[in-house]
């Protein structure tokens, strides 16, 4: 088939005076099935129309059956037009006939869209790599497309979040093969690479949270682990502060530098393209400025947050500040059992919890873990 050519489909003909009955006498008799194909456009051919039908034969004929003594119609077939407008009201929808039955089950409940991109994780013990099933993510893939009229790339999840710099293989399964996006969220611009920084949609209500929180003029805050500034940047949105931004990862400081200017910020942003440890070395220049002189700390690396308590304490105000501490915590009781762990650690370090303002389960991580978050004021308990 050529690039301009139209796929001949099957569509039903008859006079218009009877099109506008034929509607409401299909939508009687077919309450909960789809008999006009909406996926191309009703044709006007002089004095009749043309309703273009879903490709079900069985489907076909029972509709016949049922009309051919109430209207004069034709079952045709020729080139179709499509619908500009149509979208599948659902992936499974969108799905269907295009897979065997015994993989519907595998298709993916949910999927991270960041910009115009979509990165989706399937269930290994369903769909392997053998090359039928690539042939089905790539299916699924094209019909996320289809689903989402955004999305220009779909990459499949090809290992857990690792490294120092917290990243994924991914495979491209459909579309595009470009990994940079525009990723847009709280009213803020996110420019940003998904192969080479880390990036997680699925907190965008705990960003909007954090940074609609009460903030005081002028506040110094350290957010330990920026990424490419997702917290920073919404922050600086709101409020007029001073944030000093870390990562160790060159490119999301790269791209953190790039969203300060793609946003119009009441603060300011400070990016650091360091490893946080290496503040507490007596060389570190920055180090010395920000030692003791944060009124806000945000820890969001929850896989290891307990390991940079030392740091937060290096950096937070001796007389006291906030913590967003971010941890993957164990059920059930995932909420106690991180209030315990981070309490005996800020007391091995003469720190105490002096108060809790808020603590609550993220997101469930696995079956044994949640993402927490407790949001904390700390103090120094000598001199």
């Amino acid at each position: 088939m050529g690039i301009n050519d139209k796929p001949e489909i099957k569509f039903l003909m008859l006079k218009k005076r009877d099109a506008q009955q034929f509607i409401t006498s299909i939508k009687s008799k077919f309450k909960n099935v789809q008999i006009i194909n909406q996926k191309y456009e009703i044709l006007y051919d002089y004095e009749y129309v043309l309703f273009p039908l879903v490709d079900d034969q069985d489907l076909t004929e029972h509709l016949s059956d049922l009309i051919e003594k109430k209207f004069n119609f034709k079952i045709i077939y020729r080139k179709g037009i499509k619908n500009l407008n149509f979208k599948h009201r659902s992936l499974q929808e969108a799905l269907k006939s295009k897979i065997p039955e015994i993989y519907l089950d595998s298709i993916p409940q949910s999927y991270d869209i960041i910009g115009d991109i979509v990165t989706v994780e399937f269930d290994a013990s369903r769909l392997t790599n053998s090359v039928e099933h690539i042939l089905y993510k790539k299916i699924i893939a094209d019909a996320i497309i289809d689903v989402n009229k955004n999305v220009k790339s779909v990459f499949e999840k090809n290992s857990e979040i690792k490294g120092t710099y917290r990243l994924r293989e991914l495979a491209l399964l459909a579309g595009e093969n470009k990994s940079e996006t525009i990723h847009r969220e709280n009213d803020c611009i996110f420019k940003l690479d998904v192969k080479k920084t880390y990036f997680s949609p699925r907190l965008v209500f705990e960003r909007r949270r954090i940074s609609t929180l009460n903030m005081s003029e002028n506040e110094v805050i350290v957010d330990m682990f920026s990424g490419v500034g997702p917290f920073s940047i919404q922050i600086a949105n709101q409020y007029n502060v001073t944030i000093y931004a870390f990562d160790i990862n060159p490119m999301a400081i790269q791209y953190l530098k790039e969203n300060i200017g793609l946003n119009k910020l009441k603060g300011k942003i400070i990016p650091h393209n360091i490893n946080i440890k290496d503040l507490t070395d007596p060389g570190s220049q920055i180090g010395k400025i920000l030692s003791n002189k944060a009124d806000r700390i945000i820890m969001n690396l929850p896989e290891k947050s307990l390991d940079f308590i030392n740091i937060a304490c290096y950096l937070m105000k001796k007389s006291g500040g906030n913590l967003h501490f971010y941890h993957f915590s164990e059920k059930p009781n995932p909420i106690e059992t991180a209030k315990e762990l981070l309490k005996t650690k800020l007391e091995s370090l003469n720190w105490k919890i002096e108060k809790t303002l808020n603590s609550k389960v993220v997101k469930s991580y696995s079956p044994k873990e949640d993402l927490i978050v407790l949001d904390i004021s700390i103090q120094c308990l000598g001199p």
